[in-house]
């Protein structure tokens, strides 16, 4: 009995490392083609786009695992009842709950991953990778400012330069500074020459001017220069001190109480987040029950085994939205958090219930046509 039980397993588990290869692939694939533009255009070095990509590999897995699980266990027990070894296990005797041990021991293992992934393994991923992005975006020499194009190293501020040479020099700078509420600084420039020092980027302006206007009550002011150092880093502010977001934070840092005012007014996001990480590895269990639904619930007729299939991949597909819109209503009602909880709990006893043996009626009384006989 333990070697069909580890034959099974070995039947689920090597395509689930199939599905988890291919899918994380694909999101690889996918966040490569976004960020191609600053290999190509803005001189990021692929090193460094392959870094930022591998940062969001854990958060990724955290969602592909539970899926490639269920795709596993649907592909093993289908392959199992093409092959008539389905047919022939149940004929000895073995029992639903014997073939699907292997699933349930894999979804725990799952779950396991996923909810060490949820605690700490994606927020640190996710963490470090928006700071990379706040660097290079601080790098204006290396990435922003570019030729022939309007690029916006932060809120408010927009660099434009028609023509950057070789040799550094900047030709036809415009530069738009909206940061403040009420007024407006627009400065223009022949040429120019970057001047990287310390942590900050400073733009040397020749034969320019600058035009700073008040919004509210049309004042402005005009100067032309001959020579301008324009400070790029300074317009950093206090955007430095940056406000972390849900999936930046680890779990501590996702619970009350909330001593900031960001953090007091995100409460609700903040702790729909905490019951996400904790909820959502739950969801692996159901989806391995759901597939094996499929392929071992009801007769073994080829015709019913292609609908209930389809059937369990609808459901599956239902079970991972249904996640998003709890989600959505637990956002704006804390109060209903247990929904995040008792949604795949529901569905593993449902599942259960569906894969649970038929009875037998045993008669109580023989047929009359056996009474005739014996009278």
């Amino acid at each position: 009995m333990s070697r069909m039980t580890s034959y099974i397993r070995r039947q689920i588990a090597g395509p689930m490392i199939f599905f988890t290869l291919m899918l994380t692939g694909v999101m690889l694939v996918g966040q490569s083609l976004r960020t191609v533009d600053l290999i190509v255009n803005k001189g990021l070095s692929l090193q460094t786009l392959i870094e930022l990509t591998a940062l969001l590999i854990p958060g990724a897995l955290s969602m592909i695992l539970p899926l490639s699980l269920f795709c596993a266990v649907m592909f093993a027990f289908y392959r199992l009842w093409q092959d008539s070894e389905l047919i022939v296990m149940s004929a000895s005797g073995i029992s639903v709950w014997r073939l699907i041990r292997p699933a349930v021991e894999l979804a725990l293992v799952v779950m396991a991953i996923s909810l060490a992934l949820n605690v700490y393994v994606t927020p640190l991923g996710l963490r470090s990778f928006r700071n990379e992005i706040m660097e290079i975006r601080g790098d204006l020499a290396a990435v922003f400012l570019q030729d022939g194009e309007f690029t916006e190293p932060t809120g408010g501020l927009t660099v434009y330069v028609r023509e950057r040479l070789s040799t550094g020099e900047l030709r036809g700078i415009l530069v738009y500074d909206a940061r403040r509420a009420d007024t407006a600084v627009t400065m223009m420039a022949e040429r120019g020459m970057l001047l990287p020092e310390g942590d900050g980027t400073k733009v040397l302006l020749v034969n320019g001017n600058r035009q700073e206007s008040e919004l509210f009550t049309g004042k402005g002011s005009y100067l032309s220069f001959e020579r301008y150092v324009l400070d790029l880093g300074s317009f950093g502010g206090d955007d430095d001190i940056r406000w972390l977001k849900p999936g930046e934070r680890f779990l501590t840092e996702l619970l009350p109480p909330y001593t900031t005012p960001a953090d007091q007014e995100n409460a609700a996001k903040l702790l729909t987040e905490a019951h996400k990480r904790l909820s959502s590895p739950l969801y692996a269990l159901p989806l391995a029950l759901i597939a094996a639904c499929g392929l071992l619930s009801g007769e073994y007729s080829r015709r019913g085994k292609y609908l209930r299939s389809a059937i369990a991949g609808v459901l599956a597909l239902a079970l991972r939205l249904s996640e998003l819109g709890v989600s959505g209503i637990v956002t704006s009602t804390p109060a209903l958090a247990p929904l995040l909880y008792i949604v795949p709990l529901a569905a593993v006893f449902v599942a259960l219930w569906v894969l649970r043996p038929p009875r037998r009626t045993v008669p109580t009384e023989a047929p009359p046509a056996l009474k005739t006989e014996v009278a």
